[in-house]
């Protein structure tokens, strides 16, 4: 329920953000349906000593991270101008440099790791976490939450996290659904699990950059990011996939230096002694309705 004009604008203001990007990546052919030839569900890759069948098993709700809120946020948190870098589907063939970019401009950031791709290359996840950056859960498989049962749902939520927990000791304490899919039950998994589900509300569209990455894709992903600067707390979504994303690493610097010279402070999505974070006036959090996605922008990675 919308209990002011404020919030009634902004609400209003994420909806029409919502259909400008949609319009976006329907001109660009970007869409949520599978690519020919390409399952629905991204593929498996077994990991040493493991099936390729992908999850089977929920396991129990995991107890070690803080309660967290329900529902799904949209804005990095912070008082002042804040801005929250994060990764997702990695760790890939760009996590290493990615990494050294960061710790070269001493900046936070927010690593949305895939099952899979942590089994390939555990050595990445040991990295972020002994660099102190903060770890996500973005599924085992990459698959459409919403279309999944529950048991499936808790399935790829429990063993990407255990998936972690055996390479590095530690649980993911964040969660981001692949596509931004999600459903009531997702946000209800998530929550049990002690994960703060969070968007994105700036997208870099980075993942469209095949091969070595052009000038021109470098641009854009340039100019996408600084849209993130007519906003007081934007979360940027860039991705750092198995396949590598090479144009990302050769943007990542000026996007750095942007939202440095435009007065942002960079933050992690779970700060030292501010486990989530706070809706601020006028940027509440976002739930759906059940039967409802919040937001499909990209297929498949590769």
């Amino acid at each position: 329920m919308v209990t002011s004009w404020r919030e009634g604008a902004v609400l209003a203001r994420v909806m029409v953000l919502v259909a400008g990007l949609s319009l976006a990546a329907s001109a660009a052919g970007c869409h949520s349906v599978p690519r020919p030839g390409q399952s629905a569900d991204h593929p498996v890759v077994a990991g040493p000593g493991r099936s390729a069948a992908g999850p089977t098993a929920t396991g129990p709700a995991v107890a070690h991270c803080p309660a967290a809120p329900y529902g799904a946020r949209l804005y990095a948190p912070g008082n002042s101008k804040t801005v929250a870098l994060t990764f997702d589907d990695g760790p890939g063939r760009s996590t290493a440099a990615i990494l050294a970019i960061l710790a070269r401009y001493r900046v936070p950031a927010t690593f949305f790791n895939i099952g899979v791709a942590m089994a390939a290359r555990p050595w990445l996840v040991r990295e972020e976490v002994k660099e102190g950056y903060v770890m996500g859960n973005h599924t085992w498989n990459h698959p459409h939450m919403a279309a999944l049962s529950a048991a499936r749902q808790a399935a790829e939520l429990s063993q990407a996290s255990a998936e972690q927990q055996s390479i590095a000791g530690t649980m993911p304490c964040a969660f981001r659904p692949p596509y931004g899919e999600y459903d009531p039950t997702t946000l209800s998994l998530a929550q049990q699990r002690g994960m703060a589900v969070w968007l994105w509300s700036v997208d870099t569209l980075d993942w469209m950059a095949k091969g070595p990455g052009s000038s021109y894709s470098v641009r854009r992903i340039i100019r996408l990011a600084e849209q993130g600067g007519a906003l007081r707390h934007p979360i940027v979504l860039m991705h750092d996939g198995r396949q590598g994303n090479p144009s990302t690493v050769t943007a990542l610097p000026a996007i750095i230096q942007f939202f440095r010279s435009h007065g942002y402070r960079f933050v992690a999505l779970l700060p030292p002694g501010r486990a989530f974070g706070s809706s601020r006036p006028g940027e509440p959090s976002v739930t759906v309705a059940t039967g409802q996605l919040f937001l499909l922008l990209r297929p498949d990675p590769a």
